[in-house]
């Protein structure tokens, strides 16, 4: 059955049955429904649990507490069941405080057994179950109410299957000795620092190697300043500044409020109040001795050959091993690693073994 819980009595009455689960170290299948399109954290509207055969359908927007479920989720008892979990985990974080844990991954286990890393759950349902999900309601405003029947239907089939999915890939997993590479991998999704944005890190998301020193500190002070002022009014970091024009600024470092407004930089609502605090900030700058970003020098025809070939190695690897090669490695940490015979993400953990020292047993082979 699938149920829509909208009042806090409602809520109130599944208390027993997550007792229950904590009780017999249950499990319990999750997923969320949000809109982040005009705001910097997403706005978390809807919850859906599904508990056995039934699924309950939670609008957090039409209850005021949400204690129950921020306990739910904290309660290491009970197993979350979820696909593609980043994006819930980060929503219910920001909006509840607290993150899921323990929790199971069907996207991540999927990887691990050789399906595309963002297999998407209506495709691992039809690959796993061959259950074909109806997809009317995946472009959906899930802010207006009232939800349809066609919306809660939608969204219940959300974790109607997910039980039977993690069932399938333990045994999977197991039969190909790959479940202690899982639980190696899914401890990443419990570091806070993925799912929260300190302005004073905003920086790190950019690119500045061909910058110089004093542009580099340029952009980290101007990124920091647009984080703060993106998470503070509530809206996307790009409707405050453009990446485009955030380089911009850093590059010309225009020393004025009018030489900023003739650049074109903000709107014309917004520039009376950003060109005089852009201007402060690119004049008060404190560049420091260390580069921000290294500059890299591009790789030459011979070394993007053998980057390309083992990057071939790689796929050959990962269809050997039956895993998901972007979860094994990217083009760029096959480059890092060529350029310094070492990486933190191929040459440790369950990925050394795997692909990691093969790859750089290669490398150095071709310098002999």
């Amino acid at each position: 059955m699938n149920y829509l819980i909208e009042e806090q009595s409602q809520l109130s009455e599944l208390g027993p049955l997550f007792d229950e689960l904590s009780h017999n170290r249950g499990l319990i299948a999750v997923d969320t429904e949000f809109l982040r399109e005009k705001t910097y954290s997403a706005k978390l509207c809807l919850v859906q649990l599904g508990i056995g055969e039934d699924q309950y359908c939670i609008d957090v927007l039409a209850i005021d507490d949400l204690t129950l479920l921020s306990e739910l989720f904290a309660n290491e008892n009970i197993l979350k069941l979820l696909h593609a979990a980043r994006q819930d985990m980060e929503v219910i974080y920001q909006t509840l405080n607290v993150l899921p844990k323990p929790i199971f991954d069907t996207q991540l286990a999927a990887a691990f057994l050789g399906m595309d890393m963002q297999a998407g759950y209506s495709t691992l349902v039809k690959d796993r179950l061959d259950i074909e999900l109806p997809k009317s309601q995946a472009r959906t405003d899930w802010t207006r109410r009232p939800l349809s029947q066609e919306q809660i239907a939608y969204a219940g089939d959300d974790v109607a299957h997910l039980e039977q999915l993690y069932t399938l890939a333990i045994e999977e997993m197991k039969n190909d000795n790959k479940l202690e590479w899982y639980d190696e991998e899914i401890e990443s999704f419990y570091d806070i620092t993925k799912y929260v944005i300190d302005p004073v890190d905003a920086y790190k998301r950019l690119s500045g190697g061909g910058l110089n020193l004093t542009q580099q500190y340029t952009l980290r002070d101007l990124a920091e300043w647009r984080e703060s002022m993106a998470q503070k009014r509530d809206i996307p970091r790009t409707w405050v500044l453009k990446d485009d024009r955030l380089y911009d600024l850093a590059v010309r470092r225009p020393a004025t409020e009018e030489a900023i407004k003739e650049m074109a930089i903000f709107g014309k609502k917004s520039a009376p109040r950003f060109a005089p605090i852009a201007a402060k900030i690119i004049s008060e700058v404190v560049v420091g001795e260390q580069r921000l970003w290294r500059k890299v020098a591009p790789l030459d025809k011979k070394q993007k050959s053998f980057c390309s070939g083992l990057m071939k190695q790689l796929t050959k690897l990962s269809e050997q091993g039956r895993v998901a090669q972007g979860l094994l490695g990217t083009r760029k940490d096959i480059e890092s690693l060529y350029r310094h015979r070492t990486s933190t993400k191929l040459l440790s953990g369950w990925r050394k073994q795997v692909v990691g020292d093969q790859l750089l047993e290669t490398i150095v082979t071709s310098e002999a």
